[in-house]
């Protein structure tokens, strides 16, 4: 069994706003190893990307393949369809796999579920960190399913009425509760095992007007269980010539056992990509979306990167053009163009590039601009400008929580 070491790492989530999410403290990013995580949410919401994602992301971060990162994805769905090795650069779920010295695969019942996260304890290497990732638990059976379904056929065979008592999940439900996790938890925390556990959601059926309107299955045990429950929902789907590449994505911590619970981030997935962490950082940091999840074309087309830039609002606008001597100009040439001399935040941007010499004196006033598919380039080719926007991502939702803390002094202490 793995001992625990002093500053551990913390499981990273893939994207650095989910890491913000999860930490759900000042300066704490990630979940820590030994905590059981669920995701769960509509169909095609992502759930098993970022289940991938979370696999890859720490895999990376430990070494590789010679790392101190050991795993198993438990593709009891067999819905898994990714190819991870052309994702990630290795293969999350091969054909063959150990835990330890003994060959497994995929989980077809609660029990056999069981008996693979206890050897998986029992197994882990010293000094190591492990994920142990369901997806999904709602494709498990249960042994006295199995019975039932053998009992049906035997009795149909035989030219009986097919009957059985069933227990329409109730059984799963009791095994959740009682054994998996009332024994499991407290040595999954204490070999730094962390549990993924993807599930589906369905109807509430006779949910009142405030009351949500899907929920998971297979009882209470999970919710009570978990350290974070993260619901994801995409918001808009990404297009391009008139095909779905890819998502934006909304995540909210129903459950944090953190004294930040209950937030909520977007981040984007291409299908072909995985998460794109230095564009979901870049829209979050200079607000190139809006409610929909739509890029908003003017504000991704200027966007000024040098920490100290003037912000860009019709008031600093105007600033400039009469520092210039230009507000006349502009004016016209609007009356001109489109009948009105009204002066906007879109219409002075796109003025102002028109022209070299507006544009440099432009640039000048408010610091160099770039478009955001340029900040994502610049940012995927260079570590340490990728490292600064992840600094400037942090600070910006700290500032936030500033925002919203009480300020007040411990009731209690010095």
């Amino acid at each position: 069994m793995a001992k625990k070491i002093e500053e551990t790492p913390r499981m990273k989530m893939g994207c650095d706003l989910l890491d913000i999410l999860v930490g759900g403290d000042k300066g704490v990013y990630g979940l820590p190893f030994g905590s059981i995580l669920n995701l769960y949410g509509d169909s095609a919401s992502g759930k098993s990307l970022l289940k991938n994602e979370i696999i890859a992301a720490n895999y990376w971060a430990l070494g590789g393949e010679k790392g101190d990162l050991v795993w198993e994805s438990d593709d009891c769905e067999s819905g898994d369809t990714f190819d991870t090795t052309r994702l990630y650069g290795f293969d999350i779920h091969p054909a063959e796999r150990r835990i330890g010295t003994k060959r497994v695969e995929d989980s077809g019942t609660v029990e056999e579920l069981d008996a693979k996260v206890s050897l998986m304890i029992e197994a882990m290497p010293e000094g190591k960190f492990g994920i142990y990732a369901v997806d999904s638990i709602d494709g498990l059976s249960d042994a006295t399913r199995e019975a039932m379904e053998t009992g049906r056929m035997n009795q149909l065979k035989a030219g009986k009425d097919v009957q059985d008592p069933g227990d329409y999940g109730a059984q799963i439900a009791k095994f959740l509760s009682q054994q998996f996790f009332r024994t499991k938890h407290k040595k999954l925390e204490d070999a730094q095992i962390s549990l993924i556990i993807v599930s589906q959601v369905r109807e509430n059926m006779g949910a009142g007007m405030y009351a949500p309107k899907t929920k998971t299955g297979n009882g209470k045990a999970l919710e009570f269980y978990c350290h974070t429950r993260i619901q994801l929902k995409t918001v808009a789907k990404i297009m391009k010539n008139d095909r779905w590449v890819g998502s934006y994505v909304k995540a909210t911590t129903i459950k944090s056992k953190t004294p930040r619970p209950f937030r909520d981030v977007f981040y984007t997935v291409y299908f072909d990509y995985g998460i794109d962490n230095v564009g979901s950082n870049l829209d979050y940091l200079f607000d190139l979306r809006n409610s929909k999840g739509e890029l908003i074309k003017s504000s991704c087309e200027h966007i000024a990167w040098s920490a100290d830039a003037k912000s860009k609002d019709l008031t600093t606008l105007k600033e400039w053009l009469e520092q210039n001597g230009w507000t006349g100009d502009c004016k016209a040439d609007r009356k001109a163009e489109e009948g009105s001399n009204a002066l906007s935040v879109d219409w002075i941007l796109r003025w102002a590039s028109s022209d070299p010499d507006r544009k440099s004196s432009f640039e000048g006033y408010f610091g160099q601009e770039y478009t955001r598919e340029e900040l994502v380039r610049m940012c995927d080719s260079d570590k340490e400008m990728a490292a600064e926007l992840t600094r400037r991502v942090r600070q910006k939702w700290e500032a936030a929580e500033d925002a919203v803390a009480t300020g007040r002094p411990s009731k209690y202490g010095n």
